[in-house]
């Protein structure tokens, strides 16, 4: 009841504080620059004093940071904006829940003493207690497939679905989920991967804007975070909600069931996501009153259920409502980006007014990954262009939309051969 009270009394707090305040008396400065493209969940040995790079985007799950229900691990994120201070650096911090949420939101319980073996499809644990009721439950853990299921068990081996991916001897980390009462989710189709929750699930949105609030009472203060894109509407940071169809007939019927009705260009699951995706924008602007929070553009349904007339929708809104404040981005930059696609027009619409961004599609680091870059083939028709100007045709196509910053893998931020390149472009980035 404790926990209950404390929520509604802050989502109550945001509500408030959304109407007293939709605008910031004091921004900060609109990101700019190269910002180096950190891996996921580290820190450290990262190109801190390249003068190169101007920020540094961190990315974390949910589930790594709110490890129970109102517990939080701030210390990795207190730690980059430490490093940043230090090396004069600026921060994109984002969050992801999604695939990324929490298990106890779902029921599960967590143990810290497995064991597996590459090619193997056992899990061991001394303290897991596996139950005849754990069969058929989804087993949450890196070493695993995502969904992966036990389909046999004793006291302490479970056997899975799947083989485990590496070996791991007493110290993995997994969660057993539906184990408790929780919120429902969804084990997503391939190629998609991973289990989430749905968003406009009651519970799963309260819970969400509670850590949205704590993460803005914690940091929107900081100097050294410059921007912070958003999640909680979609599998992970991109604006993606279900690409599959059973995946999306799945979605299409939560959505039904919790009362939205379809029309003529939605979906009901477009319908929903919408009046989702707004709360949450909404509880972003509260939470970071002087540090503008990102969408990233993309497609959150197919064409035919209203995704691309959705997040054009949801731009607009955001664009009306919180005008020089709401930040747009995409994450498929490639040397041929250009005005006339729906993710790159939301940024060149918009480039006058609002804070805006890319993230390269991917790094140069491999021919296939150049082919992507360049739009060749089998990716496209146009001509394959070397490492370096897929590279650098890239910056010059994001500057041409009308990007401030650009996100660049760190393969790319450490290569001696592009930190000329790197300094023209992020001056030319810099200078807008």
């Amino acid at each position: 009841m404790e926990n209950a009270l404390k929520t509604v009394g802050i989502l109550a707090a945001l509500a408030a504080t959304t109407l007293a305040f939709p605008h910031p008396a004091a921004a900060k400065p609109f990101p700019a620059g190269i910002v180096n493209l950190m891996p996921i969940g580290h820190i450290y040995d990262h190109p801190w004093q390249n003068v190169n790079v101007d920020g540094m985007r961190i990315r974390m799950g949910w589930e790594d940071i709110e490890t129970q229900d109102g517990v939080y691990n701030w210390q990795l994120i207190d730690d980059c904006l430490a490093l940043a201070a230090t090396n004069g650096k600026f921060i994109g911090l984002s969050v992801v829940a999604g695939i990324k949420s929490p298990p106890w939101l779902m029921g599960g319980d967590t143990f810290t003493d497995g064991s597996t073996t590459l090619n193997v499809a056992t899990l061991s644990s001394p303290t897991a207690n596996f139950v005849a009721a754990d069969v058929g439950r989804v087993i949450d853990c890196e070493k695993f497939p995502p969904g992966t299921t036990i389909i046999s068990r004793t006291s302490s081996v479970a056997t899975l679905s799947a083989p485990a991916t590496a070996t791991k001897s007493g110290h993995l980390t997994f969660s057993i989920l539906a184990r408790h009462s929780g919120v429902p989710f969804r084990v997503l189709t391939a190629p998609d991967e991973g289990v989430m929750p749905v968003p406009w699930n009651p519970v799963v949105l309260a819970k969400w804007r509670v850590f949205v609030a704590a993460l803005g009472a914690r940091y929107d203060g900081n100097p050294k975070l410059r921007y912070v894109p958003m999640g909680g509407f979609s599998q992970t940071g991109e604006s993606y909600l279900a690409t599959q169809q059973a995946d999306i007939d799945y979605f299409n019927a939560r959505a039904v069931a919790a009362g939205y009705t379809a029309t003529v260009d939605f979906s009901a699951g477009m319908v929903a996501w919408q009046a989702v995706t707004k709360t949450i924008i909404n509880t972003y602007m509260t939470a970071f009153p002087t540090t503008p929070p990102f969408i990233t553009v993309a497609r959150p349904f197919p064409v035919d259920q209203g995704g691309v007339r959705a997040v054009n929708a949801i731009v607009a809104w955001g664009v009306d409502r919180y005008p020089g404040r709401f930040g747009i981005m995409n994450s498929q930059l490639h040397a041929t980006s250009a005005p006339g696609y729906f993710a790159t027009d939301a940024i060149y619409n918009n480039r006058q007014t609002q804070p805006t961004g890319a993230q390269f599609l991917c790094s140069s680091g491999s021919a296939d990954n150049v082919a992507r870059l360049s739009n060749s083939p089998p990716w496209g028709s146009n001509p394959l262009l070397s490492p370096y100007h897929a590279i650098n045709n890239s910056f010059t196509a994001a500057l041409n939309i009308g990007c401030r910053y650009v996100e660049t893998y760190e393969a790319d931020v450490t290569n001696s051969a592009y930190q000329t390149l790197l300094a023209t472009q992020g001056a030319a980035l810099k200078s807008r």
